[in-house]
C-alpha cells in the first residue's frame, strides 16, 4: 500500500513533492495559481520598456469641385522609451519583485494551510477511531450496569428511579457511539475533498516542540506582512517619483507615397526624427493627500506587523499552557492505571475465591482499557497543539 508522509518540517512549497498529496485537481490548481504570479511578475518587471509602434495607412480622395483625385500611401515605425523618471523605473522594477516575493509567500501559506487541515483531519479521525472503540468498552460497562441495577430491582434494593437513569445512561451512551461514527464519515469525507489517498495510507511523523524564538522568527504570518511593508514601502516611494522629472526617447521613421491619379504625378517623402522629451508634473491639488495617505498605509503596515507579533507571543504560550495540561492529564491517566493494576490482581484472587462476582472483575478490566484509550485520546490531542505551532512556521530548509 502507497503511503504519504507529512513531513515535520517544512521547505519552501514551490516544490512539487509537497503537493503530491493533493487531489489531481487542486494541484493543478496550486500550480497553474504559481505560473499566474510568475507571468504577472515577469510582465510587471519589464512594463517600463517602451514598445515598438507600426502604423499604415491608405487614402484615395476625390474633390468634386476640382479636378483632383488622389491616393495616398504611408507607413512609419516609431519607437518611445522612458530612460530617466527620478528613480520611477528602479522603483517600478523593486515593486515587480516585492509584489512577486509577497504573492510567492502567500501562495506558499495557502498551501500549508491545506496540508495543516489535511494533518489536523487525519489525526481527528484517529481520535474518533480510538473513541468508537473506548466507548464500546464503556457500553459494555453500561450493561453491566443495567443487568447489575435489574437484579437489585427485582430484590427490591433500588427503585424504578435508579433502574431508568441506567436504562438511560445505557440509551445515551448508544448514541454517543452513533454520533461518533457518523462523525468519523464526516472527516472522512472531509478529507476526500483535499486528497484521493484513504487516511490509513498517510503516514504521520510526530511533531516536537519548538522554542518560542523560532516560531516568532519564521512565522509564516510575519513572513507576509513583512513582505506587505516592504511592498508599501516601494509603492510610496514609486508614488513619490511620479512627481519628479521624467525624460523619455523619441525616435521616428516614415514613408508615404501621394500619387496624384488626375495629373498621373507621384511624390515620395521619406522622413526620420528622434527627440529628447521632459515632463514634470507643476501642480496636482491631490498629490499631498495621495502621498501622505501611502505613507501612512506604511507605518499602518509596520504596526500591525508588532501587533500580530504581541498576538504570537500569546498564542504561543497558550498552545504550551494546553499542552502541559494534556500531560497533566496523562499522569493522572498513569497512575489511574497503576491503581486498576493493582485492583485487579486483588480482585481476580477474589474472584477466584468466590467473593466477588464475574461483573466487578469485568468492569474493572473495561475501566482499566477505558483509561489506556484516554492515553492514546490524550496523545493525539497534543499532536494537535504540536501542529499549530509547526504549520505557522517556516521550518529550515
Amino acid at each position: 500500500m502507497k503511503r504519504i508522509i507529512i513531513p515535520s518540517l517544512f521547505c519552501s512549497l514551490i516544490f512539487a513533492n509537497e503537493l503530491d498529496i493533493l487531489q489531481k485537481d487542486k494541484k493543478e490548481l496550486r500550480q497553474i495559481e504559481k505560473e499566474v504570479i510568475q507571468k504577472k511578475y515577469e510582465g510587471a518587471k519589464d512594463d517600463w520598456i517602451g514598445t515598438i509602434n507600426l502604423s499604415s495607412g491608405l487614402t484615395r480622395s476625390h474633390s468634386f469641385s476640382k479636378d483632383n483625385d488622389s491616393f495616398n500611401k504611408s507607413i512609419s515605425i516609431g519607437f518611445t522609451q522612458s530612460v530617466y523618471e527620478s528613480g520611477g523605473i528602479e522603483f517600478g522594477i523593486k515593486y515587480a519583485n516585492d509584489e512577486l516575493k509577497s504573492e510567492t509567500i502567500a501562495w506558499e501559506n495557502e498551501n500549508i494551510a491545506m496540508l495543516q487541515t489535511i494533518y489536523e483531519t487525519l489525526l481527528t479521525i484517529e481520535k474518533l477511531k480510538l473513541q468508537i472503540e473506548q466507548s464500546d468498552y464503556l457500553l459494555k460497562n453500561k450493561d453491566i450496569e443495567l443487568i447489575l441495577k435489574k437484579i437489585q430491582y427485582e430484590a427490591g434494593r433500588v427503585d424504578i428511579i435508579e433502574l431508568n437513569n441506567a436504562i438511560m445512561s445505557k440509551n445515551n451512551q448508544q448514541k454517543e457511539n452513533i454520533s461518533l461514527k457518523n462523525s468519523l464519515k464526516d472527516k472522512e469525507y472531509e478529507l476526500s475533498k483535499y486528497t484521493s489517498f484513504k487516511s490509513n495510507e498517510i503516514e504521520i511523523i510526530d511533531f516536537k516542540i519548538i522554542d518560542k524564538e523560532k516560531f516568532l522568527k519564521d512565522n509564516l504570518n510575519i513572513r507576509y506582512e513583512n513582505s506587505r511593508v516592504e511592498l508599501l514601502d516601494t509603492s510610496y516611494k514609486q508614488l513619490k517619483s511620479s512627481y519628479l522629472p521624467k525624460v523619455s526617447l523619441n525616435t521616428n521613421a516614415g514613408y508615404s507615397d501621394n500619387g496624384d491619379l488626375s495629373r498621373d504625378t507621384n511624390e515620395e517623402n521619406k522622413n526620420g526624427s528622434v527627440g529628447l522629451n521632459m515632463t514634470m508634473p507643476l501642480f496636482d491639488i491631490t498629490k499631498e493627500a495621495k502621498i501622505e495617505k501611502s505613507k501612512l498605509e506604511v507605518l499602518k503596515q509596520k504596526v500591525n506587523v508588532t501587533d500580530i507579533q504581541n498576538e504570537l507571543v500569546y498564542e504561543y504560550e497558550q498552545i504550551l499552557a494546553q499542552i502541559n495540561t494534556y500531560e497533566e492529564y496523562e499522569q493522572i491517566t498513569k497512575n489511574n492505571l497503576k491503581l486498576y493494576d493493582d485492583l485487579l490482581m486483588v480482585n481476580q484472587s477474589s474472584n477466584s475465591a468466590g467473593m466477588t462476582s464475574d461483573f466487578d472483575l469485568e468492569i474493572l478490566q473495561n475501566t482499566k482499557k477505558i483509561n489506556e484509550y484516554d492515553l492514546e485520546i490524550n496523545d493525539i490531542n497534543k499532536k494537535l497543539q504540536y501542529s499549530k505551532l509547526y504549520f505557522k512556521t517556516k521550518a529550515d530548509i
